[in-house]
């Protein structure tokens, strides 16, 4: 994975001590660790925060782990996700993530994954002790858009403006709700087991003024959030283009590998058509992907919901 596909936060100093719960571990029969399989930092069978139970490793990135685990009190399915240290080292920073996370979990939407809660916990057996901040999330039982894209290629035209405009309609209900997401990708998409789409992953999300402008993945920023100027509801549309432009065609639209000829592309506006790609794409669909993809806010759709009503059949 290149440096440009990786989520990442911006620079922040090491992680500093809070208010705490603990980890415990069992180890009975076939959940115990096995040397051939990566579980991540918490095996299966443990018990974090004395109430989920690890199942097992969903992924790793650049915002940490996520795992799927039961939660004993409430018994039902949930995904829990490990926070980077930064956040708890940076007491302001920290209150504007819990005030983001409380917006977040306002939006109710069928195509976005429910936030539930925040925890910290101390890491049994660290030295020095450390603390590590986790968020409680909707489990949900699918596919990620980018794992799909990259099993199949491009989906069909008509299943594609499906999925489009549940996006579309996810990301206007958070944005509703002033949330911004800044890390919408096609693998923050999942395709759940009945075929709808779900926004995951609020982790960056940030409501109202934003500090850390560069935070988020590079390969899907729009121009002004990777050079640091601003991020807004049009940055998310910028993003919305380029998973938009990935759904259509299976091919990114900026080839890039490094952060600098990202920059250059983003400059010279060099996107392919996706026409080029998918010969009898209809027209509508190829307009309103490159106006989502112009380097200028202003010249972008208004809105994700503007976006979808732009689409064939909108």
């Amino acid at each position: 994975m290149s440096d440009i596909d990786q989520t990442r936060l911006a620079d922040g100093p090491p992680a500093g001590p809070g208010s705490h719960t603990s980890v415990s571990t069992t180890g009975s029969g076939w959940l115990s660790s096995s040397g051939s399989i990566d579980h991540g930092r918490f095996e299966p069978g443990a018990v974090v925060d004395g109430r989920y139970r690890i199942i097992g490793l969903l992924g790793r990135g650049g915002m940490g782990e996520v795992y799927r685990a039961d939660d004993l009190r409430l018994g039902q399915a949930v995904a829990i996700k490990l926070l980077p240290d930064a956040l708890s080292a940076d007491p302001q920073r920290l209150v504007q993530f819990h005030n983001e996370v409380r917006t977040a979990r306002q939006v109710s939407h069928p195509n976005v994954c429910r936030v539930y809660d925040i925890g910290d916990l101390l890491v049994d057996g660290s030295t020095p002790p450390r603390h590590q901040l986790y968020l409680t999330m909707e489990y949900v039982d699918g596919e990620d858009l980018s794992s799909l894209l990259r099993r199949i290629g491009r989906l069909p035209e008509d299943k594609a403006l499906e999925i489009a405009r549940q996006i579309c309609a996810g990301l206007g209900a958070a944005h509703a709700k002033g949330v911004i997401h800044r890390d919408l990708k096609p693998a923050n998409i999942m395709l759940d087991s009945a075929g709808q789409a779900r926004l995951m992953d609020f982790g960056l999300a940030t409501v109202g003024a934003v500090s850390e402008i560069r935070a988020g993945t590079p390969a899907y920023m729009a121009p002004e959030q990777l050079s640091g100027t601003a991020v807004t509801v049009q940055s998310d549309v910028f993003a919305l283009g380029l998973v938009l432009y990935e759904l259509f065609t299976g091919r990114r639209g900026f080839q890039a590998k490094t952060l600098g000829e990202l920059v250059e592309l983003h400059q010279t506006g060099a996107v392919l058509p996706p026409s080029a790609l998918v010969s009898g794409l209809n027209p509508a669909i190829e307009r309103v992907i490159l106006r989502c993809l112009r380097s200028d806010p202003a010249d972008r759709p208004a809105s994700a919901l503007a976006v979808s009503a732009a689409l064939p059949g909108g």
